[in-house]
């Protein structure tokens, strides 16, 4: 199952941070494997930046599991690029939630030599990862370059990140530019107002209210990604109750990995048909 975050927006919509929670809680609640990666240049806070923060050691650790900086994916997209076999994969994975997210680091400045580099391998690296976990999940850059526009296409569900005060969802869904099956919404940092009210959007698009979500602005959260706790924190907020304040939060993430859990369970129901 390939599952991607996308915005077309203009302004920041928080797609790198929805990819790490969603991403997170996912491995967290159904305990399975998933992959993790950004297809571009890490801007200011990467996923791990956000998720864990960067550390000044050669080695990063999340008890009881570690990986070498210096054994990184480059080594394993020389191996894809001339054809050769590929073992050991995920030892160039950061492992987090348990050692159930394994989240491949992006070692590259260049944002042109990138995309170019990564076009070469990026169907080999798909199936790879496809083969090894249950979910693969990928930030993608706002702008539409090859290697975006061919995950996309390749992708089973495609979360469109789009801000509260410019929603464009009309615009997407009459471009056509996503696949409708695999097209889904997510309103970023929403925060109801007597203008804005989240189902009264919902009741102004056609499409189903399980293909549209919102990740609630919560006031701490850049905080907490900027500090890179977004790991911890996930992990302590996971039982959040009503009443709490990570509430909210942690019901929306329920509702968002329960969609990508469903997809996955009537395609093997699909192929057991078959």
């Amino acid at each position: 199952m390939l599952v991607t975050f996308w915005s077309g927006a203009e302004i920041r919509t928080g797609v790198t941070t929805n990819t790490a929670l969603i991403s997170h809680f996912y491995a967290q609640r159904y305990k399975k494997k998933v992959a993790l990666f950004e297809n571009h240049v890490p801007g200011k806070y990467s996923l791990e930046d956000i998720l864990i923060g960067k550390k000044s050691l050669p080695f990063l650790f999340e008890e009881p599991i570690f990986y070498n900086r210096n054994n990184n994916i480059n080594y394993y997209y020389g191996l894809m690029k001339a054809g050769l076999p590929v073992k050991g994969l995920s030892n160039a994975a950061l492992r987090l939630a348990e050692g159930r997210l394994h989240y491949f680091p992006q070692f590259s400045s260049n944002h042109t030599l990138f995309d170019y580099e990564m076009n070469k391998v990026i169907d080999r690296f798909i199936d790879e990862l496809n083969s090894r976990y249950e979910v693969v999940f990928v930030d993608l850059k706002r702008i539409n370059t090859m290697t975006t526009k061919h995950i996309i296409e390749r992708s089973d569900i495609v979360f469109v990140n789009v801000p509260q005060d410019e929603i464009s969802i009309n615009i997407i869904l009459d471009d056509n530019l996503i696949e409708r099956d695999k097209l889904c919404f997510i309103l970023s940092r929403y925060k109801q107002t007597p203008k804005i009210d989240f189902e009264e959007i919902v009741s102004d698009y056609d499409i189903d209210n399980e293909r549209i979500s919102y990740i609630p602005y919560y006031e701490s959260l850049i905080r907490i990604c900027k500090n890179g706790n977004l790991s911890s924190f996930l992990i302590k907020n996971f039982w959040s109750t009503r009443g709490e304040k990570s509430f909210e939060l942690v019901s929306q993430l329920r509702k968002l990995t329960n969609f990508i859990k469903s997809r996955i369970e009537e395609g093997v129901e699909k192929e057991k048909a078959v």
